[in-house]
This record gives C-alpha cells, sequence and structure tokens, in this order.
C-alpha cells in the first residue's frame, strides 16, 4: 500500500470510553465518587503515599469548586473542566490572581487538578488494554504495519492521554521486528522495560524494523519530560506521569545529572514533568516535541486518501485541531465517523449533534457514519 492509498485514524474520548475510560464531562464526576479503598486497591504505588496526595489534591480541588466558582457538591458533575482550567490559565498568563488565589497558588492548585485526573485515569483503567475489540484492533493495526516495513499504510492521531492502545500493540506485536514510534526521539524511563531498551522509531527503522505511528496531540500518561533538555522519557504499561507528584524527591534526568555531575546545582532544571495538555481555551502548544508531532500530523492527514474519526465529536473549543484538520485534509480524501448510538441526530435537533458539525466543517467531502460505536465499528472492520 502505498502513501496515496494511506488512511490515518484520529482517535477522541469515544474509543478509550469504549475501554471504560470516563468522558471530559464524565471526570469531574468520577473524581469525587474515587474512594479511598480505590486507591488501596491499586498495587503498583505505595499505597500510604497515593491516599495521601489524593486526599490533598482532592480537598483542594473542592476548596476551589466551593470558594472560588461557588458551586454545591451536587451540582460539581455539571460543572465543564474546560472552565476551570480556562479560568485559571487567563489569571496565570495575565499574571493576576483569581478572586483570592495568588498566581502561584493558582500554579499549585492546576498541578493538584492534572494529579487528580491521572490517579483517575490509573484507577479507572488498570488493565483495559485487554479489552477484546482494542486487542482485536491492535493486532489488525499489527498485521497491516508488518506486511511491508518499506510501505506506510497507516497513522494513529490522538486526543488522548491514556495509553489504552499503546499497550495493546505492545501485547501484539513482536518488538523485535517493529515497535511504537511516537514520531520523536525518546528514551527509556527506566533502564529496561520489560527486558530490553526502548528505543526511538527512527533508532528502530535504522535497525530494519517497522514503526507504527502515534501521534499523541496532547501528551501521554507514559511520558516525562527534562525540564532542561527537553529529552521524553517514557514506559509502557505505567502511567509514569504520576511519578511527577508521588516520587520524592521526583525524578530527575540521568543524562543531564551525568553531563552536568561536576557543576553547582546540578539538578537545576533537570526535573521530569508529566507531558500533559489539558482542557483548556488557553492550551500551550508550544513545547518542542508536541510542536513537532502536530507538524507531522498536518503531514500525514496530507498524505491521507481515508480519514477514520473514532469516537470523536468534532468540538468547537477543539479549535487548533480543527484548524489542522482545515488546513490538511486533502478534498478528494475519504471521511468515515465512527460514534455512539447515542449520538445519532434527531431531525429536530440536528444541530446539536456532531453530524451537523461534520458536514458543515467538512463541506462536499464524502463522510460516512457509523453509529454502532467503536467497538461494533472494529468488529465490522475485522471480520
Amino acid at each position: 500500500m502505498s502513501a496515496k492509498n494511506k488512511v490515518v485514524y484520529i482517535l477522541g474520548a469515544g474509543f478509550s470510553k469504549s475501554a471504560g475510560a470516563p468522558l471530559q464531562s464524565e471526570i469531574i464526576r468520577d473524581i469525587f465518587s474515587l474512594t479511598i479503598d480505590d486507591i488501596e486497591r491499586d498495587i503498583h504505588y505505595n499505597n500510604d503515599g497515593l491516599k495521601e496526595l489524593f486526599l490533598d489534591c482532592k480537598n483542594n480541588f473542592e476548596y476551589i469548586l466551593k470558594n472560588l466558582f461557588f458551586i454545591a457538591p451536587k451540582h460539581y458533575k455539571y460543572l465543564s473542566l474546560e472552565d476551570i482550567y480556562s479560568s485559571i490559565d487567563k489569571s496565570i498568563l495575565s499574571n493576576l490572581s483569581l478572586r483570592n488565589i495568588s498566581k502561584k497558588d493558582l500554579h499549585d492548585i492546576r498541578q493538584k487538578i492534572n494529579a487528580l485526573i491521572i490517579i483517575l485515569m490509573k484507577i479507572k483503567l488498570p488493565d483495559n488494554a485487554r479489552k477484546k475489540h482494542i486487542r482485536k484492533f491492535a493486532n489488525y493495526l499489527v498485521e497491516e504495519r508488518s506486511k511491508d516495513i518499506d510501505e506506510d499504510p497507516f497513522t494513529i492521531i490522538s486526543t488522548n492521554w491514556d495509553i489504552i492502545l499503546e499497550n495493546a500493540l505492545r501485547m501484539e506485536m513482536d518488538t523485535n521486528k517493529g515497535d511504537i514510534d511516537y514520531c520523536f526521539y525518546t528514551h527509556s524511563f527506566r533502564e529496561s522495560n520489560r527486558g530490553e531498551k526502548l528505543r526511538s522509531g527512527l533508532y528502530n527503522r535504522g535497525l530494519g524494523k517497522y514503526n507504527l505511528k502515534i501521534l499523541k496531540l496532547h501528551g501521554s500518561m507514559n511520558w516525562l519530560q527534562c525540564q532542561r533538555c527537553q529529552r521524553v522519557y517514557i514506559t509502557y504499561f505505567d502511567k509514569i506521569a504520576l511519578e511527577q507528584f508521588l516520587t520524592k524527591p521526583a525524578p530527575t534526568c540521568i543524562h543531564c545529572t551525568n553531563n552536568y555531575l561536576n557543576e553547582d546545582n546540578s539538578f537545576q532544571g533537570a526535573y521530569l514533568n508529566s507531558v500533559l495538555i489539558m482542557p483548556t481555551f488557553l492550551k500551550d502548544l508550544n513545547n518542542f516535541n508536541l510542536k513537532l508531532t502536530w507538524q507531522i500530523a498536518g503531514i500525514e492527514l496530507q498524505e491521507a486518501s481515508k480519514i477514520v474519526f473514532m469516537g470523536y465529536s468534532l468540538p468547537l473549543a477543539d479549535f487548533e485541531l480543527r484548524h489542522l484538520l482545515a488546513s490538511s485534509i486533502r478534498s478528494d480524501a475519504e471521511i468515515e465517523v465512527v460514534l455512539h448510538r447515542n449520538d445519532k441526530p434527531k431531525i429536530h435537533d440536528y444541530k446539536n449533534f456532531p453530524a451537523f458539525r461534520y458536514r458543515s466543517f467538512l463541506g462536499k467531502r464524502k463522510i460516512k457514519f457509523y453509529y454502532d460505536g467503536v467497538e461494533g465499528y472494529i468488529n465490522d472492520l475485522i471480520t
């Protein structure tokens, strides 16, 4: 299959929802539904440390909901994360306090909300890569990509932070023949992972392996980035973004530590932070590796003869991605949109459904809508 027949799969929250992840609109509700018992069932981290972090972050989050947004507990679930993050981000960017909360405290509160979301995803998605339809899709992708390593049949573009698909792909593939490629240079967070060093896609291509491209536009929960050299450390089967908040002292870049070992303040700026773009109208996409990811995503969309949106409703708030799609998708590209049955439009309320947004945005392009959900689409695709 040549580039002119390339398929680009664009994964939205509905893709992960099919494996048990919460939608953005459900995150606040689910955070306040978490209990200490849920935390204690996690076996990968020190429970006391995780419980302490969870309770501290949850108390701070509840404080701003009550005292900044004046929301009663029973109405927490109705507040949009975008409203919270956008209000905080606007104050930070303007160098202003938000009511009685200083800019410095806003930074701290923002980090605590980030930590809560990561904890939620960690608890909700312990082993969801084993979902039957996710494994089926992963197996299909591996088989398609491994047919001819010199061809470039498809690319995955994801707006999700979770690592459901990556983990399923790693279960299905022979990593001696190919591996996942985030399309920038990566380093192994731990020296080895499952007995092997984790190498970048370019490195593996140099060894004659195939690369399976996944472009994560909003970052990923298995990435940590050095704040000094911008190296990105990765692993699989573990949401290491939590390490920034849980590990004391915070994890540091081993390369910067070695390179500046004999200098004073060798750790200055070399701490590893998560790479997650949160739901806000003021997204900061200036991160070097994310800028590269978005640039490559544009190229992949330009080359695609077919684009499959899986569980993505094309919300108006995603204006950065809408701009990328508008500037990159070919006029003759075939479009398939995979949605849930609840998204099937009603005639009297058509403008409030995703189908209206797609048709008005993509114009005369051919669009096929599927309303059997991600799982139904995958089962139909792979017979």
